[in-house]
């Protein structure tokens, strides 16, 4: 239920799961960094993407309203 809600917004918004969780944690305050694993080097090529790709504040906000 809620991954696929997750995926509802992640779909509407124009962005991969994985750009919305490190979108999602890097708009936290109290997060500085986010520490990524990756086992290829396309894993580390996708991570950066996704960092450098952040949603929207008002993503952001309906992602907190459906973790909460």
């Amino acid at each position: 239920m809620l991954i696929g809600k997750l995926n509802e917004v992640a779909a509407r918004s124009g962005h991969s799961m994985l750009e919305l969780a490190f979108g999602w944690l890097l708009a936290q305050p109290v997060i500085a960094g986010v520490i990524a694993g990756a086992t290829k080097p396309e894993q580390i090529e996708l991570n950066v993407a996704a960092a450098a790709r952040a949603p929207s504040p008002a993503v952001v906000a309906e992602i907190d309203a459906i973790t909460r």
